[in-house]
This record gives structure tokens, sequence and C-alpha cells, in this order.
């Protein structure tokens, strides 16, 4: 059953349906990202996180995510606010964003099975998207192109589009 969206365009909004259409791993191709880079990590609060990349691409992430340097942990979406003996509690949106900003994309990588994305920048940094939950959708993004694709409960991924 097709789900009634809202497409932005310009400043006017267009109610529409939209259908959502399981997509093959073997068919998402994501060496678009290669070369580009994070402008921004923020929360929308409670739970969303954005990951926003020049130009025009983002990842909205409501799941673990963790950033990676030279194979150590450096910080996760689960360290915001954690003070962990600190003089103030982390802010990992600002935190994300200086360790991520300005570092070039190398490589995407879509895990088959499990729906999980690691990207890897320049200085040995990788962002890790790792889906939590047999049920909710833990990953949304927007290519290049358009599209959205949604990472689904158990590792399915939808594509939707405008009919």
């Amino acid at each position: 059953m097709p789900a009634l969206g809202y497409i932005v365009e310009g400043i006017k909004c267009i109610r529409q349906h939209i259908q959502p259409s399981v997509v093959a791993y073997k068919d998402i191709d994501l060496s678009w990202m290669a070369g580009r880079i994070i402008v921004e990590v923020s929360l929308h609060e409670p739970t969303r996180w954005s990951f926003i990349f020049r130009p025009e691409v983002c990842f909205g992430v409501e799941c673990l995510w963790r950033i990676v340097e030279h194979g150590k942990v450096v910080l996760t979406g689960e360290d915001h606010g954690q003070q962990f003996g600190l003089s103030t509690p982390i802010d990992a949106a600002t935190k994300g964003t200086e360790l991520l900003a300005n570092r070039q994309i190398i490589t995407a990588q879509l895990r088959e099975a499990t729906a999980d994305i690691v990207i890897e920048f320049n200085g040995g940094l990788r962002l890790e998207i790792i889906q939590t939950s047999s049920g909710y959708e833990s990953w949304q993004m927007r290519d290049q192109a358009g599209v959205s694709f949604f990472a689904q409960g158990g590792g399915q991924i939808c594509r939707w589009k405008s009919d």
C-alpha cells in the first residue's frame, strides 16, 4: 500500500503518494560517494542523527554509529551527553563534525545481509553505521540523484520514489 508523502519543491510542498520497493544489495552502488566530504554531523532530539555530505547528500541515522580511527573507536552516538570523568559532557555532534569535516571519502561499502554501512575517509578514519534492530528502520539515505533508500529492520532495504 502506498504511503502518503510530501515532496518539497522550492518553497511549496506537494502532496503525493510514494511507493516503496525492495532493493537487492547488488543493485545499490555507493561508489558515487568517493571524493565527497561530510560538512556536518547533527542530532535531532531524541535519537535521529544526520550526516550531511557535500553536495546535497544526507544520511539520517537512528541506530548505532561510530567513528573508528586507526582501529580504535574514538566516538559513538551513544557517547553524546556522557561525561566519562571529563569537565563537560561530550557533544557528539560537534566532535563528530570536528573529526569528519573536510575529510575526503575514499570508499563506501554496504555490508550484505545486515545493511551496515562503512565509509572510509582519508587520514585513517572510518564511519560505521550499524543496524541494531530486527524491526525498526535504522538509516535513511538520499543519494545524489534524489532517490531515497531506507534500511528496514532485519537488513532489508527499500527504495522510495514518487509515483
